[in-house]
């Protein structure tokens, strides 16, 4: 076969193997639009974020300070 006859067909498969992708992508963003979001809930979210810090921070303090902690304790 001859070097453009090899590169056409490699095309061609490759076009092939891309057609079915193309079309789950456009079914998928067709059907997203039907769905309506539900809108922000600021509390919950500012909710959990405070009650995330409130276990975050103290448990860092714990993990990064106790050397501090210690050489305070030990006077060196």
């Amino acid at each position: 076969m001859s070097p453009i006859t090899i590169q056409a067909a490699r095309l061609a498969s490759r076009q092939a193997l891309r057609a079915p992708i193309r079309q789950q992508v456009f079914r998928r963003y067709a059907s997203s639009n039907a769905v309506k979001r539900a809108p922000a809930d600021w509390g919950r979210i500012v909710k959990t974020r405070v009650q995330t810090l409130a276990i975050y921070l103290p448990g860092m303090a714990l993990v990064l300070g106790w050397p501090y902690a210690a050489s305070k304790m030990l006077g060196a």
